[in-house]
């Protein structure tokens, strides 16, 4: 066993120390060989420690104070089963010519892992790893907060915990088998994950109040992502893809801004893209929600509750995947305030279901090329309503295209096309509808019509073309 260092400074300037010797601290150690330990604690001011470690199972640990210290730390690990601990306190609370806190780990070997703790001012931690089985743990407190964590290769892990202020953290890692949890908590909040390459990622984004933002990037099949935003200018972007499947996404967002972009399978030439799961749940203000999912086997659900509400689920199963693009199925729920939904399903044996309540309501649709089999479902409540489904194709088996739309009051509107055969249509306006108006259009063969409304200003139109059409028109004005 070989270890050598070198101290250029101190390796322990002590609590005791006098205050001019405190303002000059600074500790350099170098160290190569195999079970090398290394401990710098400095406390007070003017605080810096560079520290160099080469050869298997190594520690450093460095423990620099405050308040006031201006706390620096670099620490370049080069070995297996090695780990590093950092914990520096700092706060001058702004400015008197920067660091307080700032951290730069970098590790290369396997099974190695790094605990950095900051606490106060200006923050700031950067984290590099390449190597199987690394872990990071990072916890920073207050002021100017960021982060950036890189970790390289299999099975690594990486948790980062952020307070209060100016958050804002970037983590990327390549390869399969990594985990990051990340937990953001007040004001500035931004977050920037990047997980790629092959299988098994998973990450979680807890943000809280303030100016939310969040991206999440997986490129991996078999992933999932999971991001909770609670209020002000929430924004959530979530890609995963790039030929890739068994993907699932949860975005929760709860008040004001609210607006989510999830995309899934991105590459429609691939072979894969298929049996993704997306769920988006917006509480209140201004919501916004677009799912785009890629192939075949695919669900999405948005569940939005008040406020500017719009949601559209867009271009599932546009791609290709064996057997075609089918059976996708889409959920949208809105509930009060200016609704806006639009589902639009490529393919054969997809489902989708529209439940709108009160307000602006609006509910187009649109299953089209071989369109055999789909099924709509749409409700609307109360208010503007307004309804367009068209679904598109030759179809065999009794279940070909299938359209319920049901409005249950105030100005009504509706529109049903469908062309294929074995097609069926109902449309129910009823519950003291107002300006009811209602148009069915089928060309094909076995079409079936029915149409009931319910009062004031009723008008239907039905168009049939092809043989075995049946049509029941039922009005009733008071």
């Amino acid at each position: 066993m070989k270890n050598s260092a070198y101290l250029a400074v101190s390796i322990v300037a002590l609590a005791v120390a006098s205050n001019a010797s405190a303002q000059s601290n600074s500790s350099t150690v170098s160290q190569s060989g195999t079970d090398g330990a290394v401990t710098v604690t400095q406390t007070a001011a003017g605080n810096t420690s560079d520290v160099d470690q080469s050869g298997d199972t190594s520690t450093t640990t460095v423990t620099q104070s405050g308040p006031d210290g201006f706390n620096d730390s670099v620490v370049d690990q080069s070995a297996n089963n090695s780990s590093v601990s950092v914990s520096q306190e700092g706060f001058d609370l702004f400015d008197p010519a920067l660091p307080t806190n700032t951290s730069d780990v970098a590790q290369a070997g396997d099974d190695q892992d790094v605990v950095s703790i900051q606490v106060g001012d200006a923050n700031s931690s950067t984290v590099t790893q390449s190597g199987v089985q690394m872990e990071v743990v990072l916890t920073q407190g207050g002021l100017g907060n960021s982060s950036t964590v890189s970790q390289s290769d299999t099975d690594n892990q990486a948790d980062i915990f952020q307070d209060g202020d100016n958050n804002s953290s970037i983590i990327v890692q390549s390869d399969e088998d990594g985990t990051i949890d990340l937990d953001q908590t007040g004001a500035g909040q931004s977050s920037t994950i990047t997980q790629t390459n092959d299988n098994d990622q998973n990450a979680v984004v807890t943000q809280s109040n303030a100016d939310n933002s969040s991206v999440v990037n997986q490129r991996a099949s078999n992933s999932d992502a999971f991001v909770t935003q609670t209020g002000t200018m929430n924004t959530s972007l979530l890609v995963q893809g790039d030929i890739s499947d068994n993907q699932e996404a949860t975005i929760v967002q709860s008040g004001n801004g609210n607006s989510s972009d999830v995309r899934q399978g991105i590459d429609a030439s691939g072979p894969l893209d298929d049996d993704n799961e997306a769920f988006v749940d917006q509480s209140g203000d201004d919501n916004i929600a677009f799912v785009r999912q890629d192939n075949e086997r695919n669900f999405a659900g948005i569940l939005q509750t008040g406020n500017g509400n719009e949601a559209r689920v867009d271009a599932q199963g546009d791609g290709v995947s064996g057997g075609g693009n089918e059976d996708n199925s889409a959920t949208i729920e809105q509930s009060g305030n200016d609704n806006f939904a639009s589902v639009n399903q490529t393919g054969e044996n997809n489902v989708y279901d529209v439940l709108q309540s009160g307000n602006g309501n609006s509910s187009t649709g649109d299953q089209s090329e071989e369109g055999l089999g789909g099924l709509v479902f749409v409700t609307q409540i109360g208010d503007g309503n307004s309804s367009s489904v068209i679904q598109v194709g030759a179809g065999a088996g009794t279940a070909s295209n299938t359209a319920t739309v049901t409005q249950s009051g105030s100005l009504g509107g509706s529109a049903i096309s469908q062309d294929g055969s074995d097609n069926s249509a109902t449309l129910d306006q009823l519950l003291g509808s107002a300006m009811a108006d209602s148009t069915i259009s089928q060309t094909g063969t076995l079409n079936v019509a029915g149409v009931s409304q319910g009062g004031t200003m009723d008008v239907s139109s039905v168009t049939q073309n092809g043989t075995g059409n049946n049509v029941i028109v039922s009005q009733n004005t008071p």
